[in-house]
């Protein structure tokens, strides 16, 4: 069943710089997404994170889109989607110390008859990495998406 997402999701980050939330989940068995978006949110404390995308664009500065992170997401073909998540105006960054809210609406084709789905849970954001370039300062590494 493709209504679900990575228990475990990263930054989408340009350098030390949060941009929002790289968003993805498994392709269901037979099933072709031919598109899908995506949302996340989080509370902390008065501070609220909001960022949104639409699978196959772009999020400013972020890590450049191949083939295989645009629609359609066809399986066997693609086993995963990812939408980039960029900020909402006013946003806060998020945290890795607390749940993200995620929801997604797609349209799914599937056994040749279309439907919109639409699902959400809680998951986690994957703690930054620190590295260290060798002059005192150390900061959160990039993502890699997985491919």
């Amino acid at each position: 069943m493709v209504s679900k997402f990575n228990e475990v999701l990263p930054f989408l980050r340009a350098g030390d710089r949060q941009l929002g939330v790289c968003v993805m989940g498994p392709v269901g068995d037979h099933d072709n997404i031919i598109w899908i978006r995506a949302w996340a949110w989080q509370q902390n404390g008065d501070e609220i994170a909001a960022s949104a995308g639409n699978a196959g664009e772009q999020v400013e500065d972020a890590h450049t889109l191949d083939d295989k992170n645009c629609p359609p997401f066809a399986h066997p073909d693609k086993e995963r989607w990812m939408v980039q998540t960029g900020f909402e105006p006013d946003s806060a960054e998020f945290t890795h110390t607390k749940p993200v809210f995620v929801q997604a609406m797609a349209l799914i084709e599937k056994n040749g008859e279309r439907s919109i789905v639409q699902w959400s849970q809680a998951v986690a954001l994957r703690a930054p990495e620190e590295h260290s370039h060798g002059d005192g300062h150390t900061h959160d590494a990039p993502h890699a998406v997985p491919h």
